[in-house]
């Protein structure tokens, strides 16, 4: 079955609603399937456009769920902060503070600085349950526990010096959800609601099994990746109940970095060194992407966060000096590159040079 994308606003648009002529053009020329918030910093503005679940036909509203991908990544390091702010953690501790029961001999050697900016030396072995489950073993990985998975997929012999490089591993995001939930004896889900979700006021955000048609109390209004090239459909990627993760909204993911600039959900401490950068080639600080942009002849600090997971893909551009912010979200596959580019058009047309 091939799909077509039917180009749609959510809602019949006066001239005032209607989405700047750039986005109407780049929505156009990408058959653009999802939703684009522009929040100016004096009021915000969203559009959807197409299907939100093909097998229904039911069609996306601004409103509209989408799996985060890596951004929850970013919502990780923030609960450590947060909790770093709270005397439970210490970013320069050996994890085996916290984790007695980890091997000792890696244990000792890490530290969360290290694993939140992807310098671990943690070979990337959860990609074996991955394989696994295409091998039809999805079962067996899904019966297994946290810590059954964290000893399985989270514990290989260092691949290098902790600290040397850069590696995107997703054992370290295994690893720093188990963590989270030892020392807090709360679940993962609890602790990103408790210390993400509710602090900076993200109502119709929250967490999943397996995929979207699984959320966790279940919630209507999701978007269901899909791919409409391919017979089968084929969309988001299927993952073990060990491995948390969560969904959103454009408006939640604006409201968090809104949160965060108002020392709602950080200390001012905190959240200076949440972004800074501990991967100067890779943009990289802690779960997430900051950049200096250059915006109507001037260079600006800028929040660049964003996720994929098969279809879906999200990008979330925020810059604090504007408390302005565009946030694009696809279910079916996008360049992050071009949707970035897009944000950072409109951004300078729209705020910073109009400003």
């Amino acid at each position: 079955m091939t799909f077509a994308l039917p180009i749609l606003f959510a809602v019949a648009l006066t001239p005032a609603d209607a989405p700047p002529e750039p986005v109407v053009d780049w929505v156009q020329s990408h058959a653009f399937n999802g939703v684009v918030r522009l929040d100016t910093g004096h009021g915000a503005q969203s559009w959807s456009w197409g299907v939100a679940d093909p097998d229904t036909g039911r069609l996306l509203n601004p409103d509209t769920r989408f799996q985060t991908g890596s951004i929850d990544k970013y919502f990780a390091s923030i609960a450590v902060f947060a909790l770093i702010d709270e005397g439970v953690l210490d970013l320069d501790a050996p994890i085996s503070t916290y984790l007695p029961d980890y091997r000792s001999d890696t244990g000792a050697r890490l530290t969360l600085r290290m694993i939140l900016s992807n310098q671990s030396g943690l070979p990337n072995d959860l990609r074996h349950a991955f394989q696994r489950i295409a091998n039809g073993e999805a079962d067996a990985v899904d019966a297994q526990s946290v810590a059954e998975a964290v000893a399985d997929y989270a514990s290989g012999d260092l691949q290098f010096e902790p600290g040397g490089r850069f590696d995107y591993a997703l054992s370290n995001w295994l690893l720093v959800q188990h963590l989270l939930a030892e020392v807090t004896g709360l679940s993962y889900p609890e602790v990103r609601q408790r210390y993400v979700y509710d602090r900076a006021g993200m109502g119709q955000s929250g967490g999943y099994v397996h995929d979207l048609r699984e959320t966790t109390p279940h919630v209507p209004n999701v978007a269901i990746g899909f791919d409409p090239e391919d017979p089968e459909g084929r969309g988001d990627y299927w993952s073990p109940d060990f491995f948390k993760g969560s969904y959103t909204t454009a408006a939640d993911l604006i409201a968090l970095e809104r949160a965060l600039e108002a020392g709602e959900v950080l200390s001012a401490a905190s959240r200076a060194q949440l972004r800074t950068i501990e991967v100067p080639e890779q943009s990289y600080a802690y779960g997430g992407r900051f950049r200096d942009l250059e915006l109507c002849g001037d260079s600006y600090l800028a929040s660049t966060q964003s996720g994929s997971n098969g279809a879906s893909n999200i990008t979330l551009v925020y810059v604090p000096a504007f408390d302005a912010g565009l946030a694009l979200l696809t279910n079916v596959d996008e360049s992050q590159g071009e949707m970035f580019a897009l944000s950072y058009q409109l951004l300078e047309e729209q705020v910073v040079c109009a400003d």
